[in-house]
């Protein structure tokens, strides 16, 4: 799935002219953390977030003190912390992506610069973005792998028993039986074992799944 397939296009969105407290407005009314902050052309100035107007002077208990000499790190850093307009206080340094980016660049780049959304740029221009609970709805979106009748399952799970956990037919055995998924082998931990009752769990049509040693005999 890429960024296309994910991305809001319908945008709660500030010029950078716009006065703070109307953006602040507007996040609240829509229950939102952030606002791109774009120009008449649709280009992105900018991103104002929770994070941003956290850094303001109103929450700040430690007010720096005025530099000796002429910082200009200082006044920028005044600006950003008292300016009264979107622009004032916004990041200007933003993460993005283009819309044929992958689920998995997006994620990383969430994790790595531990942000909450990804604006998606199409030529410049905003055309949507993506946010952690876009990326959340993947997980009850996907449909669940299907697979009917015994022989299916049996070579479902033998498939991504291999694919996913590295666990062939040297490793484990899997017999179906009235779409109960029965898996024999040797293991080397409880974790292991688990992961294997996840994976079979999770194919649409199985009924139940039975782990056990070689020695073992199915539970009833």
């Amino acid at each position: 799935m890429l960024a296309r397939d994910l991305m809001t296009t319908r945008l709660v969105h500030v010029s950078p002219g716009t006065s703070l407290r109307h953006a602040i407005r507007m996040m609240i009314d829509n229950d939102i953390s952030g606002l791109p902050v774009i120009d008449d052309h649709w280009t992105l100035c900018g991103m104002l977030t929770e994070g941003d107007i956290l850094k303001r002077h109103e929450f700040n208990l430690s007010p720096k003190a005025a530099p000796d000499n002429s910082d200009p790190a200082f006044f920028e850093n005044y600006v950003k912390t008292h300016g009264l307009k979107a622009e004032d206080c916004m990041s200007r340094k933003v993460v993005s992506v283009a819309p044929g980016a992958s689920v998995a660049e997006i994620v990383a780049l969430m994790r790595l610069h531990a942000i909450k959304r990804v604006p998606v740029l199409d030529n410049g221009r905003l055309v949507g973005i993506v946010s952690r609970r876009d990326v959340l709805k993947i997980a009850i979106a996907t449909p669940d792998v299907i697979a009917r009748g015994d022989d299916a399952l049996q070579l479902a799970v033998a498939t991504r028993l291999l694919a996913e956990l590295g666990l062939g037919k040297d490793k484990v055995e899997v017999r179906v039986r009235d779409s109960v998924v029965e898996v024999i082998g040797e293991f080397a931990s409880d974790a292991e074992q688990e992961a294997i009752r996840i994976l079979a769990a999770s194919i649409a049509d199985v009924g139940g799944v039975v782990i056990r040693t070689p020695t073992a005999q199915p539970a009833r």
